[in-house]
């Protein structure tokens, strides 16, 4: 018996085509599906980044802001009026309205000026002839007492003797003490026991006790109206300022950085 199988190599090319077919499309269809459902392929699609975490930097419009109040927001302090309840410093007060001079507002030659006035002044009212401040011996008087007053000022003390030197000797270690002799009444003045010297402290530019009240001397006249004025009302100190036969006077001053004045007054 004879078999044809023509019919069946075409038959079975015919199903194998079909086949064929029907694998491409479930294939593709594969692909197609897979694609919409884990992102397309390629070199490292699809899979975690293994690499540093990278921080992605905001905006600069995602970024919290701190708002800036505008001035009618912010608080503010009030400067209460003068009609407020207020501690402002009432007008007239001179007390609270002084404030602190600077030592350097103040010149130490026109405080020893005053002072000579000061005492030349007295002088006048108790019918004496006036002091001279001027000539060779007033000048080497003034530099007597103006040593004095810085020997004070550096031991912080108002005294005749300092570092065991008195009166008497600055008078003979400045060739004063037989010029800076004369007759009173019945005795001869000069150097000895502190005879022809006064000495005192005050301050300037700032507050301090005097008597019980506060004192403030706030220009160079007001530290001399209060050195004078202490001098004059301390009987020891007045009688020698207003020796009858005196005729020279050197005041020496000195002022701290502190604003401490102290003077010394030598007669001749």
């Amino acid at each position: 018996m004879i078999v044809h199988t023509t019919g069946v190599q075409m038959v079975n090319k015919a199903l194998l085509s079909l086949a064929a077919v029907v694998l491409f499309v479930v294939f593709g269809s594969g692909v197609f599906v897979g694609m919409l459902v884990g992102g397309p392929t390629g070199d490292g699609a699809g899979t975690a980044d293994t690499g540093p975490q990278a921080t992605a930097t905001p905006a600069a419009s995602d970024l919290p802001t701190t708002a800036t109040p505008a001035a009618s927001d912010s608080p503010a302090t009030a400067t209460p009026d003068a009609g407020s309840d207020s501690t402002a410093t009432p007008p007239g007060d001179t007390d609270a309205e002084r404030n602190t001079v600077p030592p350097r507002e103040f010149n130490e030659a026109n405080i020893s000026a005053a002072i000579v006035e000061n005492v030349n002044a007295a002088r006048e009212d108790q019918g004496l002839r006036a002091l001279s401040s001027t000539g060779t011996t007033a000048e080497n008087v003034r530099q007597m007492a103006a040593g004095h007053s810085d020997a004070m000022a550096d031991a912080g003390l108002v005294r005749h003797t300092i570092d065991g030197v008195t009166s008497r000797d600055r008078y003979k270690r400045s060739d004063l003490y037989n010029t800076c002799q004369f007759q009173v009444a019945s005795y001869i003045e000069d150097a000895d026991n502190n005879g022809l010297e006064v000495i005192g402290r005050t301050y300037a530019g700032q507050e301090y006790p005097d008597g019980g009240t506060q004192a403030f001397n706030e220009n160079e006249t007001a530290v001399a109206n209060a050195l004078t004025d202490d001098w004059l009302s301390t009987p020891l100190f007045r009688d020698r300022l207003l020796l009858a036969n005196a005729d020279d006077i050197g005041v020496g001053v000195t002022l701290t950085s502190t604003g401490a004045v102290y003077a010394t007054a030598n007669l001749c």
